[in-house]
């Protein structure tokens, strides 16, 4: 299957969209400008709120972000020392880890991290953590290579990430990662207590190189984009990161025939957000969301039921399951998603759909969790929220 990367300008938006064949299955957008995410600045608290046990602080003049007390163990203040309390005007090292949400501002936090394809560095507890999704086995053979120490280790908190599984024997890619995040933030904590209040310290790369590097190994195997700054941002990303072994990319120039138009990308994006989706079967799923939850409702629609009717039931469901999960990623729905499969008697039946969904969920990028099934037969998924629905990122 031809498996594909293509990056454009759309609308004063960069868009990231993942083609396998003519299926869109990833999809995302940026401004232009970038967005505030991943960002440290050095801010000032404007209120502290005891009864909600939060602050709000400002990360430029006008710019007011929420930060939870609940998280704040020792902040790096630059104004006086540390003496367990957070007071107003106080000047202190915070980043960006939550995008503004609808009416929500942004959010920020004092654990101030830098993130690699294979690791996580952190002002957190020193020591290793690990992703949840990789196995023990390669938790155990990432420890034994790594035991020997490296640069950072005492100091910082290190989480290795789940791309770190398609490391076999050889630890190198991911010791001169933690060698280089570790001299990142060696270096802007010497700096930060010579910068005045609302510097910017630091700021990621575009969110559409993060993606090339983060996405698993097979999910693509070329890069297209027909905008040759975007072409040559990308070229240079991949000379400086041989480590990150990015396919190769292309720059399209056929000017008769836009790259936009010749995916087809505004019948996908119009259908990424779309409330109906149709499956294969000819059953169809309908996608709600709601300010505190999704809905998806999974229905038979045109498929044929004939007298097997709980087979045909049982079949509709299995590839509801398979394209709730190619929904959740691709539309970026998370927090709580209540799934309301077709009805089946058989016990079997349902325990063997469970099982499948839940394997599906593993897949996914984004922390997924298959919670439980109600009283009522709805299904209960939870996935972590880390940046906006794909709706709003278009918006």
């Amino acid at each position: 299957m031809d498996k594909k990367c293509i990056i454009l300008k759309r609308e004063g938006k960069i868009l990231s969209l993942v083609f396998h064949g003519n299926r869109l299955v990833r999809a995302g957008a940026e401004d232009e400008g970038g967005g505030i995410l991943g960002r440290i600045h050095i801010a000032r608290v404007k209120d502290v709120v005891n009864s909600i046990h939060a602050a709000f602080v400002e990360i430029q003049p006008g710019v007011r972000c929420f930060l939870s007390l609940r998280e704040v163990r020792k902040p790096l203040l630059l104004n006086r020392e540390y003496d367990g309390r957070l007071l107003a005007e106080d000047e202190l090292l915070v980043q960006v880890n939550k995008e503004a949400i609808g009416n929500k501002p942004p959010s920020v936090t004092c654990n101030v991290s830098l993130d690699g394809k294979y690791c996580v560095l952190s002002l957190g507890k020193p020591g290793i953590s690990y992703s949840a999704k990789l196995s023990a086995k390669a938790r155990v053979r990432i420890a034994k290579g790594l035991e020997d120490g490296e640069r950072g280790m005492d100091k910082f908190g290190i989480i290795i990430r789940t791309n770190a599984r398609d490391l076999q024997e050889e630890l190198a890619p991911l010791r001169e990662e933690i060698c280089r995040l570790s001299g990142t933030m060696e270096e802007l904590l010497r700096i930060a207590p010579f910068r005045t209040c609302f510097s910017l310290l630091y700021e990621k790369p575009p969110a559409y190189l993060t993606g090339l590097r983060d996405m698993y190994a097979g999910q693509y195997e070329e890069i297209l984009t027909d905008d040759r700054e975007i072409f040559e941002k990308i070229s240079v990303f991949s000379g400086m990161h041989p480590e990150f072994a990015l396919p190769p990319a292309r720059l399209y120039q056929d000017v008769r025939l836009p790259l936009g138009r010749l995916y087809g990308v505004e019948k996908h994006l119009q259908q990424a957000l779309g409330r109906k989706v149709w499956m294969r079967s000819g059953g169809y799923l309908i996608i709600e969301p709601t300010e505190a939850l999704t809905v998806i409702d999974v229905n038979s629609g045109k498929a044929e039921t004939g007298k097997r009717g709980e087979e045909a039931y049982f079949r509709i469901n299995m590839e509801a399951a398979e394209e709730i999960a190619v929904q959740l990623a691709l539309r970026n729905i998370s927090g709580i998603i209540v799934i309301d499969f077709i009805s089946m008697a058989g016990e079997e039946e349902r325990r063997r759909l469970m099982a499948h969904f839940g394997d599906l969920l593993k897949r996914d990028a984004v922390r997924s969790r298959l919670v439980d099934i109600t009283a009522l037969g709805l299904v209960e998924v939870t996935r972590m929220k880390i940046s906006r629905p794909l709706k709003e990122q278009l918006g």
